[in-house]
């Protein structure tokens, strides 16, 4: 009877071996061969950042520490983005979507909350009007926004991308944005557009916004510093949800412009840095002959009740840390241990 007897070290692998003692510490071989392999991989990544220019290594190390978009990104072909709405129709104009999971999520349960929130209070409201006015006008805009409010449904749009997206950098889209600046109307509804968010936006960091983008306008684009036109680009990004006939003349051109330049898409500054939602990577799309609809479902309120439930509690969280801040540096007399008692009480009476 012939029999195979093996000799290694249980669960090592043919090869191996010669580079293992029994007790699983390196030969002299095996120490060599380490060294070799981990000296091997250092070589590898100097050699990728050699072949990489010194502006592009600082701008993703910037980027990195930052969160700003130095650099055009792209979103690659077959990128998937959900959208949520009230409808099942996948119109064809910009949009706006996100691409990651955590974002969908968070979309799902906070826009979607907020879209059947608002529906009921304006059906609530329209039923107070009626009941003080008596009108039979009154009472028929009541009874057709509660119908709506009743019958709402929300539904989570799956969108892919049948082209690689490109997105430019603040810089990019800030000089894009100053060029055209130099028309005199596409700088009026401009204008008119960023006074027009100014009254419908009324958090700090959005008025602080507006007023740079107010100051750099007064300026010739030629005379305009990077970080004035980069300005202005954020605070005309905050109003493209705005769409009047001057602020939908002035967003035509622009993503004309974009599109000329190779652009598909931007990211949502508003919902990114200066709304309540944090989103990473919020996205308006543009460019819609670069996308196509993939499906279509009608969201379980059950799953968006959940998923507010949860990134609510994070939002106002994080809603209350900010106001609190202002309301300690009026305070700056109190000790951290007062201060800290302060500020989980307003968490407290915010969560609750």
């Amino acid at each position: 009877m012939n029999e195979i007897y093996h000799h290694g070290i249980k669960g090592q692998k043919w090869g191996v071996r010669r580079y293992q003692f029994a007790d699983g510490s390196l030969t002299p071989a095996g120490e060599k061969r380490y060294y070799i392999n981990q000296n091997s991989n250092k070589v590898s990544r100097l050699s990728s950042l050699a072949s990489m220019k010194v502006k592009d290594i600082a701008n993703n190390a910037r980027t990195q520490i930052t969160g700003k978009q130095y650099v055009d990104s792209c979103l690659k072909k077959g990128t998937t983005f959900s959208r949520i709405q009230t409808s099942k129709d996948f119109e064809n104009f910009a949009f706006y979507a996100t691409y990651l999971k955590t974002d969908s999520d968070k979309y799902m349960g906070l826009f979607g909350k907020n879209l059947t929130s608002r529906a009921k209070a304006a059906a609530k409201q329209a039923e107070k009007q009626a009941n003080a006015s008596g009108s039979k006008t009154d009472a028929d805009k009541a009874k057709e926004l509660r119908s709506a409010s009743n019958n709402m449904k929300v539904y989570q749009l799956k969108i892919s991308a049948t082209d690689k997206l490109k997105v430019p950098s603040d810089e990019n889209a800030g000089f894009i944005t100053a060029n055209l600046l130099k028309d005199k109307s596409f700088k009026k509804n401009v204008e008119a557009s960023l006074a027009d968010s100014k009254e419908k936006m009324r958090r700090p960091a959005q008025q602080i916004l507006f007023k740079q983008a107010e100051n750099a306008l007064k300026k010739d684009p030629n005379t305009m510093k990077k970080s004035e036109k980069v300005a202005v680009y954020k605070a005309f990004n905050l109003s493209l949800t705005n769409h009047n006939t001057q602020e939908v003349a002035a967003q035509n051109r622009f993503y004309s412009e974009l599109k000329k330049k190779g652009y598909n898409a931007l990211l949502d500054y508003n919902d990114k840095e200066y709304s309540s939602y944090h989103a990473k990577r919020p996205m308006i799309i543009f460019d819609t002959d670069s996308v196509k609809l993939q499906a279509v479902t009608q969201t379980n309120p059950k799953i968006v009740d959940k998923m507010y439930r949860k990134y609510n509690s994070e939002r106002i969280a994080k809603e209350s840390i900010a106001s609190t801040i202002g309301v300690l540096g009026k305070i700056g007399n109190k000790t951290i241990s007062e201060c800290n008692t302060y500020v989980r009480r307003k968490m407290s009476d915010y969560l609750s």
